[in-house]
């Protein structure tokens, strides 16, 4: 059985396909999940998944679908980092959109005007903390 490749929801890493055999609803790698309940890891940009950068709104939205809904704004927000790291050519106006059907089809509690504010948010927090990996 071919199982497919998928994203943890918090690091944005590949989970490992031995991890997704045991556990097929995996939505974290076997890191993030073992983390001590409350400890949040430092924002920082995830390992580079690809070659070239990836910059088109599909492979946005393909990341999202293994994102799990988020509720809290410093969550939503370290998400977006995260994003805006992997998908650094995506513009926000490109990305709000995205980030709003997203919310709308998990059922998180943003507003568009929240969204959009978080969206700008990250984009400012990505410029002034460039990766240090590329």
């Amino acid at each position: 059985m071919q199982l497919q490749q998928r994203l943890c929801s918090d690091c944005g890493d590949p989970i490992d396909p031995k991890r997704l055999q045991a556990m097929p609803d995996a939505r974290q790698c076997f890191d993030c999940a073992n983390l001590p309940t409350g400890a949040a890891p430092a924002i920082a940009p995830p390992k580079s998944i690809a070659a070239k950068p990836i910059a088109t709104t599909y492979h946005l939205k393909r990341y999202l679908v293994n994102v799990g809904q988020k509720t809290d704004p410093k969550t939503l927000f370290r998400t977006l980092v995260r994003v805006n790291y992997l998908f650094s050519h995506i513009s926000a106006a490109e990305m709000t959109p995205i980030f709003i059907q997203w919310c709308k089809r998990t059922n998180s509690p943003f507003d568009q005007a929240q969204i959009l504010q978080l969206v700008l948010d990250a984009k400012q927090w990505v410029q002034d903390h460039p990766s240090k990996g590329g």
